[in-house]
């Protein structure tokens, strides 16, 4: 639960996403990148889907979609093979 606290507790600003460098195990990495996804999307948690990590360029990603009104979007979730969390690429932020 203090990781949702921390990751939700920075959603207010575009330009720091919340929990960046939070070493992450591999194994929780899924709901790790849900929740920081959550926060930064704006959306409810179960809007959210993501894959199990997977290794590419160096990096462990979790790929994952925000199940939107109109459309899904798709993102990543960026960690470093010792797990530290690098951020989300990919779909803007839907209230923009």
């Amino acid at each position: 639960m203090a990781i949702v606290g921390s990751v939700m507790a920075g959603s207010g600003k575009a330009a720091e996403e919340a929990g960046l460098g939070t070493v992450v195990p591999e194994a929780e990495m899924t709901m790790f990148c849900q929740t920081a996804a959550a926060a930064k999307f704006e959306v409810q948690l179960d809007a959210i889907t993501t894959d199990p990590p997977v290794s590419r360029e160096g990096k462990l990603l979790v790929l994952g979609t925000v199940d939107g009104e109109n459309r899904d979007l798709g993102f990543d979730c960026r960690f470093e093979q010792n797990g530290a969390y690098l951020g989300i690429i990919g779909a803007p932020a839907m209230s923009d």
